[in-house]
């Protein structure tokens, strides 16, 4: 009889940001994982999944943070005494965000640095690099530059990189949140591949519906990183149905359902009249300036005031791109027609007067170093008369609405992904612009979060005549909350029924 080996083990570990600090980030948490298993752990946006995939790793307290109390073992060694060179034999780390992981500016100069990294011979390299393009599909990516990649086929570039250091524990931080579901199957395929040659893979991820053909272990994670529940599988879901609607963790199908009904459809792309605030007339978007190539071709599409639009797609199918073309900052061919004007006569100012965007990654777009002050500042450049004083009431009144009240003294760059993500919307929405781009609202977001952003969308949208433009690859979001919806694929814009994605 064999017995199973630990390979993580995680013993009364507390963890905060400061050593002065009144808040434990994880809170003496304890997590023990096999060898050779796939397991997943959930919890409510900001509960700690992150920073104790961090831990793990050993980049924290090593890069930052106060580690109070604890051990953190892989395979029995403790995590801190790894130099970290051998530390990558032990362990390869996915971030939520891939842009803060790439040292190179090509995916194939990526390769050859992990490779360098573990002494791989140059005669040698080649045949890895072309064994890991083709085991994740890649082979058409390798001498692109990464910056111009889209955020889901950056995330699959980043794990094939991951995969070449061949570590015995892969921990994959959100890996999956915007790869389209087509590929997220082709990786989970490629994993359980890992598992049989008894790599351990641990995933931060919400969406059960995604891993439960594939997880030997689901793991609920209260505040502080504590497991609230363990030994949860496909065969006994059922039973753990009340605590995942507590922590937020169930589909919004599910949430949806209760309150909902089905949105209309009409299939056919009204003229446009009174109602259309934006429209698309033989949209051309080519891949860039200097590439002829083509990501959409002659499309035309109306969005009408005071309705939400979703938009489907494949990763790298051009979705990001088509929302740079709208806000000016890609060349396309045709007409974007805004309020009748078409957009080229538009100067910026005036067109992000009219037009807000939530990238796929928020921080990207944030302006100061504290969440209140964050939202103070949109609504101090919209709303000039406001006093100070009602300004930050207001701003208070806001986070309270989207969870983040507890957090207006954090920088915005101490946030988890998902609590980024909504702050980010709310302080868009604080400009009043008429209308909202937003890529990937669920990045990050466990359910409740995304309810939240979306139930307040539709609250503008109904009380204020905003509307909302938003991209995902999730097909049952789209579904549950879109009036229209389009799919780019082969260059096309087509129409889709909402009722077809329930």
């Amino acid at each position: 009889m064999t017995t199973s080996k630990i390979a993580i083990d995680l013993s009364d570990v507390t963890f905060r940001y400061f050593k002065n600090g009144k808040r434990n980030v994880i809170d003496h948490a304890r997590l023990s994982v096999e060898e050779g298993t796939i397991t997943v752990l959930m919890g409510a946006s900001g509960c700690g999944k992150s920073t104790l995939s961090a831990l793990i790793a050993g980049l924290y307290p090593e890069n930052g943070g106060y580690l109070e109390s604890g051990s953190i073992r892989l395979f029995g060694k403790e995590v801190s005494e790894l130099a970290v060179n051998e530390r990558a034999k032990y362990l390869g780390f996915v971030f939520q965000n891939p842009d803060l992981q790439f040292c190179m500016d090509t995916l194939r100069s990526e390769l050859i640095f992990c490779l360098e990294n573990i002494g791989i011979l140059p005669e040698e390299m080649d045949r890895r690099i072309q064994e890991t393009a083709r085991a994740f599909s890649v082979e058409d990516l390798l001498d692109r530059k990464l910056c111009f990649l889209s955020g889901g086929e950056k995330q699959i570039a980043l794990l094939a990189c991951i995969d070449t250091l061949k570590s015995r524990i892969l921990v994959l931080d959100e890996a999956f949140a915007n790869v389209d579901r087509e590929n997220a199957l082709q990786l989970l395929s490629f994993i359980r591949r890992l598992r049989e040659r008894g790599t351990t893979i641990v995933a931060i991820d919400h969406r059960i519906d995604l891993w439960k053909d594939t997880a030997d272990e689901f793991i609920v994670l209260g505040e502080g990183a504590r497991i609230l529940a363990r030994g949860i599988h496909r065969e006994n879901l059922n039973s753990f149905r009340d605590l995942f609607d507590r922590e937020g963790l169930f589909e919004i199908r599910e949430r949806k359902r209760k309150n909902h009904s089905a949105p209309t459809f009409s299939p056919q792309i009204s003229a446009p009249d009174e109602s259309t605030i934006l429209r698309f007339e033989n949209l051309t978007v080519p891949y860039s300036r200097d590439d002829p190539r083509l990501l959409l071709e002659n499309a035309c599409a109306s969005f009408q005031k005071g309705t939400m639009t979703a938009i489907l797609g494949k990763s790298g199918i051009g979705k990001t791109t088509t929302f740079l073309s709208v806000l000016k900052q890609h060349p396309y061919f045709g007409k974007i027609v805004l309020d009748g004007k078409e957009i080229r006569t538009l100067r910026k100012k005036d067109l992000y007067q009219k037009i807000g965007i939530v990238f796929q990654n928020p921080a990207n777009q944030f302006l100061t170093q504290n969440v209140c002050e964050e939202v103070v500042e949109g609504l101090r450049i919209w709303n000039k008369g406001l006093s100070e004083t009602s300004l930050k009431e207001t701003a208070e009144k806001l986070l309270e609405l989207y969870g983040l009240s507890d957090k207006m003294r954090y920088s915005p760059y101490m946030l988890s992904q998902g609590q980024q993500r909504r702050l980010a919307v709310l302080s868009v929405l604080t400009g009043g612009q008429k209308i909202l781009l937003l890529d990937e609202p669920t990045y990050g977001q466990d359910y409740r979060g995304t309810a939240a952003i979306m139930e307040h969308l539709e609250k503008r949208i109904k009380e204020d005549g905003l509307t909302v433009i938003f991209i995902t690859h999730d097909r049952t979001l789209a579904g549950m909350y879109a009036d229209r919806i389009y799919e780019l694929t082969d260059r096309r814009l087509l129409p889709v029924d909402p009722l077809s994605l329930l």
